[in-house]
């Protein structure tokens, strides 16, 4: 159980909102045992102390920002960026991503190219997650929730740790969205990113 990124967390919001805001929300982290149960109890009052703040945007890049989940990202960013710079469209740069992601990750992820939009979904995983709504959710820390949920914890997986890398490759000015997820009631966990027109 990673607590020290959820301390990071609780520092963030205690720099904006304060210690009697940041305790609500948190409780006590250290107490907080490493069961489904304790996860659970635990994810869905947090989950719901960040919705009451009524501060989407902040806590979006919050979540997105502070992602603990371990990755190459600088590494896979510039791969990223010299697929495209070789690349003649954008076509061929997302056949290239395919192969790429697939020869380093596996077949697993699914990278789709519409209407000049890059779809990147990651379907249900086969987790031990045990609740209703997070069964299938590839993180620890909401795969036990029986409960759905808003989509600010969910920046931390798609804008944060799948974005990531293609913010190396292009920029902060790279447009990147949220689209759903398991926990908010979607089928799999979807975001998108707008690639820069070749030239």
């Amino acid at each position: 159980m990673n607590k020290q990124w959820i301390l990071q967390l609780a520092g963030d919001i205690g720099d904006k909102y304060g210690k009697e805001t940041r305790d609500r929300i948190f409780g006590n982290i250290d107490s907080m045992e490493n069961s489904p149960e304790s996860i659970s109890a635990w994810f869905n009052s947090f989950s719901k102390g960040l919705d009451e703040l009524n501060d989407k945007t902040f806590l979006q890049q919050m979540m997105a920002n502070r992602c603990p989940c371990g990755g190459n990202y600088e590494t896979d960013g510039r791969a990223m960026k010299d697929i495209y710079e070789r690349s003649n469209t954008l076509a061929e740069f997302v056949d290239a991503l395919k192969k790429w992601n697939i020869d380093k990750y596996g077949d697993y992820d699914i990278v789709e190219f519409r209407d000049n939009v890059l779809f990147m979904t990651k379907p249900l995983g086969e987790s031990s997650g045990t609740g209703s709504c997070g069964k299938g959710c590839h993180c620890w820390l909401a795969m036990h929730t029986n409960k759905t949920v808003s989509d600010i914890f969910c920046y931390c997986c798609t804008i944060g740790h799948t974005g990531r890398p293609f913010k190396v490759a292009f920029g902060d000015d790279i447009e990147m969205k949220f689209i759903e997820s398991i926990i908010c009631g979607g089928k799999a966990c979807v975001m998108t990113v707008q690639i820069p027109e070749k030239r």
